[in-house]
């Protein structure tokens, strides 16, 4: 295979590109759209009139609400990316302000962190001592997780608190078998800083929606609920920490383990997505549950496009990346898994 050709691959994207809008695959139809609003107010309410029946059917509630909430934030993740039309105009605006309430959390922290991060993934600054500081937010997340080895100095000299020093002696040697409970916490901890971003850059009404969505929740759950409050207040966290889990789950098979990089090393836009970026299995049930973004390599190169046709895109996308040098990672699940455990260990060890 010949060295990667930057200059090449970006010009088959704006080929692609074009080719794509031709065939109407940015368009998001009124009917999907429409099918969208009545997913967002159904499922949950199909879900709390589960919870009355209790028992079994209580329990199938919890998990179409735990799906349901990656489901929502597909939703917001398509139309902030302007997928429904500029997302400063009405509509996009008051779905945004719908995804708040049915969600818990709202945009304007997720936007500023994740068009930061398709600019740059993985990407990392290096300081004249030769430290790699990240760019990109999704791999920074100091005391928690070392992300990658490249970034063990990193989390070292970022550790400034007593708090932060302590964890730095705990988490590394723990941080695989502490992975996937710590996926369920996801949904808790982006609700949380959606909450204090929207309040702190005055958007109220945005944060105050987040807000909605915990106290209704929690209401309706113990009102509704059979048996004591508690098993209602019990069955709604539940439903949140599976949605948190599913999210979570789906966004680090897409980037861990893939290239931490210097940003002033690379050449451009297309050759920053194609050497962080891998796809996974596709196929109608991934595809449904992923929202489409197992398609992940396709979505960076066409972040604008509709996900429900990223996977049509993919052989195209194949065929570009490699004439124009570049690996094009396609793993199944169990394999993308592997690789992010490899790469925590790795990080752990380092």
């Amino acid at each position: 295979m010949p060295g990667p050709d930057p200059r090449a691959l970006a010009q088959r994207m704006a080929t692609l590109k074009t080719e794509a809008r031709e065939r109407g695959y940015f368009n998001v139809p009124v009917w999907e759209q429409a099918l969208r609003c009545v997913e967002l107010v159904g499922v949950p309410t199909l879900s709390f009139a589960l919870l009355t029946q209790g028992g079994i059917a209580a329990a199938a509630g919890a998990i179409i609400l735990g799906v349901h909430y990656p489901r929502t934030a597909y939703l917001g993740h398509d139309v902030a990316h302007n997928q429904w039309g500029p997302r400063d105009d009405a509509k996009p605006r008051f779905m945004l302000n719908a995804v708040s309430l049915f969600q818990g959390f709202g945009s304007t922290w997720w936007v500023e962190k994740h068009e930061l991060h398709h600019a740059f993934p993985n990407a990392c600054r290096k300081s004249e001592e030769g430290v790699l500081s990240p760019i990109d937010g999704d791999i920074d997340s100091v005391p928690w997780i070392v992300w990658d080895k490249a970034l063990t100095d990193y989390n070292t000299t970022a550790r400034k608190t007593a708090f932060d020093k302590l964890m730095s002696h705990l988490m590394p040697r723990f941080q695989v078998p502490l992975f996937f409970p710590l996926l369920t916490m996801a949904r808790f901890n982006w609700s949380w800083q959606s909450i204090e971003t929207a309040f702190r850059k005055g958007k109220n009404l945005e944060g105050a929606l987040c807000v909605i969505h915990w106290i209704v929740g929690m209401t309706l759950a113990g009102f509704l609920t059979p048996g004591p409050a508690w098993t209602g207040w019990l069955w709604f966290l539940s439903a949140q920490l599976l949605g948190g889990f599913i999210l979570a789950f789906v966004f680090v098979l897409n980037h861990t383990g893939m290239e931490v990089y210097d940003a002033s090393e690379a050449n451009g836009f297309y050759d920053r997505q194609a050497r962080s970026t891998r796809n996974t299995t596709t196929s109608r049930f991934c595809d449904w549950l992923t929202g489409g973004l197992n398609s992940q390599i396709e979505h960076h190169m066409f972040p604008t496009m509709s996900r429900t046709n990223l996977s049509r895109m993919r052989d195209a996308t194949r065929k570009a990346m490699r004439e124009c040098g570049y690996s094009y990672e396609e793993l199944n699940n169990r394999e993308a898994m592997f690789a992010v455990l490899n790469t925590l260990s790795e990080a752990a060890k380092a």
